[in-house]
C-alpha cells in the first residue's frame, strides 16, 4: 500500500509537454531574459483583465494617481479597485508610493507605473493601434 504522505509522482505526459514547449520557445529564452515563460504569461494574465488594463492605461496618461482618483476616472469604488491595484503591485507593474503634500497633514498615497508596467501597457496599446491602422488601410 502506498504511503499517503509521499509526494505525487510526476506525470510523464506533462513533462513531455513541458519539454516540447521549452523546445518551441527556446529561441525566446536564451539565458539573457530577466523572466521566464511562466512569469511573462502571468504578466499577460494581469493585463488581460479589463479593470487592471484600465488602471495601467489611466496611469500611462496621468503618471501618478491616488486610489480615489483612479476610482473616479474608472467609475469604480476605491474598495473595488484595491484588489486590482494589489495584484498589479504584486506583479511588479505598479508601485504604491507615499509622500507628504505641502497643503495637507499626513501622507498622500498614490500609484504609478513601474518601468515594466509602462513597457507592457505601451506594447499592448501599440498593438491595438497597429491593428486599428491595419483595419483602416484594409
Amino acid at each position: 500500500m502506498a504511503n499517503s504522505s509521499s509526494p505525487p509522482r510526476p506525470d510523464p505526459d506533462e513533462e513531455a509537454r513541458s519539454d516540447a514547449i521549452a523546445a518551441v520557445t527556446a529561441g525566446l529564452f536564451d539565458g539573457h531574459n530577466l523572466l521566464g515563460l511562466e512569469e511573462y504569461l502571468e504578466l499577460f494574465e494581469e493585463i488581460a483583465e479589463r479593470n487592471r488594463f484600465a488602471v495601467l492605461y489611466a496611469l500611462r496618461d496621468e503618471e501618478k494617481m491616488s486610489a480615489k482618483e483612479l476610482g473616479e476616472t474608472l467609475g469604480r469604488s476605491e474598495n473595488g479597485l484595491h484588489y486590482h491595484l494589489d495584484r498589479l503591485v504584486d506583479a511588479g507593474l505598479v508601485e504604491n508610493r507615499k509622500q507628504s503634500r505641502p497643503d495637507t497633514e499626513g501622507l498622500y498615497s498614490y500609484y504609478e507605473l513601474t518601468g515594466l508596467g509602462a513597457d507592457l501597457i505601451d506594447a499592448a496599446t501599440g498593438f491595438i493601434q497597429q491593428e486599428k491602422h491595419a483595419l483602416e488601410d484594409y
